[in-house]
């Protein structure tokens, strides 16, 4: 699979602890990315979120437009919202870049739905489902100490890092 060997790799660039741990099994598609890094299923989302075609997205726009594309998020991530804004936003405007390291920080408070900080595997099974359009999907969860697990917990858990990875090969 494409997507769970390009992984690998960021994997072992990073430090991180192979053999993976599959959580869920899917048909991966490499991923496009647009010019400057960042990825084609992310540029068309800021695209469509950008209502008035300034080329960045305001406040108000990417808050309705998540709210209406996540209609039961979270409650802690529907608030963390202005403050991920004011994180990524150069002066009132998001820029695509700036977009999309919100979307992913914003994806991923949405899907951790306990708020613990980590993707258990329940939960990194309702991403990868959301990344692939709700189409089956193989991943790999690289196992602790690589930042994967939580400490001492023994359980599989999907961290910010990995998740940013993920994010980066799925979109």
């Amino acid at each position: 699979c494409v997507c769970v060997a390009r992984l690998r790799r960021r994997h072992l660039a990073l430090g991180m602890a192979p053999p993976p741990v599959v959580v869920a099994t899917a048909e991966a598609v490499a991923p496009a990315a647009s010019p400057g890094g960042v990825p084609a299923r992310t540029a068309a989302l800021f695209r469509k979120y950008d209502a008035d075609g300034s080329g960045g997205l305001s406040f108000a726009e990417i808050e309705k437009a998540l709210c209406e594309d996540f209609p039961s998020m979270p409650a802690y991530a529907r608030e963390h919202l202005p403050v991920a804004f004011k994180q990524y936003a150069e002066g009132e405007t998001l820029s695509l870049p700036g977009f999309m390291k919100m979307h992913a920080a914003f994806l991923f408070r949405n899907f951790d739905v306990d708020a613990n900080g980590v993707l258990d595997l329940a939960e990194a099974e309702a991403a990868l489902t959301w990344f692939a359009n709700g189409s089956p999907t193989q991943i790999a969860v690289p196992p602790s100490p690589g930042g994967a697990a939580a400490e001492g917990s023994g359980e599989q858990q999907v961290s910010k890092r990995w998740f940013w990875e993920m994010y980066k090969a799925m979109m």
